[in-house]
């Protein structure tokens, strides 16, 4: 009867220790579980291995937007004014060549000139006249300056304008080719031919100075069809200009 209960009590012992064993068994992965949970945010705060930009903050923006812009290049400085030509820059003209500058001139129309320009007045036949305000046309002749009027433009009013020398160069058709410019008064006659022999007949209107820069003579004058001369002044400076300005008439 003792052993028998003896070996209940064992039996009843091993099942006791067994379910023992199994509790703690099953404890085991809870408590890591749980462990593992309560970690959870300390991995969250882990940097993810994903390229991440940062956000520009709105001052930095509202600074880089209100950077003053660099300023403007200078410009470039402007050209000093034109220095009248001295005496010494000019072979001036012996008696002889002035009386012989008085006396009539015949010319001709070689290759390249687009009229001639007559003034009895000045004794001056026929000087060529070439479309170019180059200096070589200014030494070889009469420069008409290319941005004026012709004769023949097709234009409800015009402006031909005709540049010359007062003194030029000896041995070619600029010496004194407007040496006596300044003694045209109104009522003198101008005469541009072409080279098919139109003629086109001018009279001295008005006669001005102006200084170099005065570039407004070149342009038009509302309901005027004229030829302007222009040579500089006074011998031998030659800070001004002397403009000759002469109307249309009926040829």
């Amino acid at each position: 009867m003792l052993l028998r209960v003896g070996i209940v009590l064992m039996t009843f012992a091993l099942g006791f220790a067994a379910i023992v064993t199994l509790v703690a068994a099953y404890d085991e992965p809870m408590e890591r579980a749980v462990a593992a949970k309560n970690a959870e945010p300390d991995q969250a705060s882990v940097e993810p291995l994903v390229r991440k930009y940062p956000k520009v903050k709105h001052q930095e923006v509202k600074a880089t937007e209100s950077r003053p812009e660099p300023p403007p290049p200078e410009p470039p400085p402007e050209p000093p004014p034109p220095e009248p030509v001295v005496e010494e820059e000019w072979p001036m003209p012996t008696q002889e060549q002035v009386e012989v500058a008085s006396e009539p001139r015949h010319y001709n129309l070689p290759d390249g000139a687009v009229m001639g320009l007559t003034v009895e007045a000045l004794g001056i036949y026929d000087v060529p006249v070439y479309d170019s305000a180059s200096k070589w046309a200014m030494d070889n002749g009469i420069s008409h300056i290319p941005e004026t009027s012709l004769p023949w433009s097709n234009a409800p009013q015009r402006n031909v304008y005709l540049a010359g020398h007062r003194i030029g160069w000896p041995g070619t058709w600029s010496h004194l080719v407007f040496y006596h410019l300044d003694q045209l008064g109104a009522g003198d006659r101008i005469l541009l031919r072409d080279r098919q022999g139109h003629r086109y007949e001018y009279e001295v209107t008005e006669t001005f100075i102006t200084d170099p820069t005065d570039s407004w003579v070149m342009g038009q004058v509302r309901g005027r069809d004229i030829v302007t001369l222009q040579t500089c002044t006074p011998i031998p400076t030659f800070e001004k200009r002397i403009i000759v300005r002469a109307d249309r008439v009926e040829s």
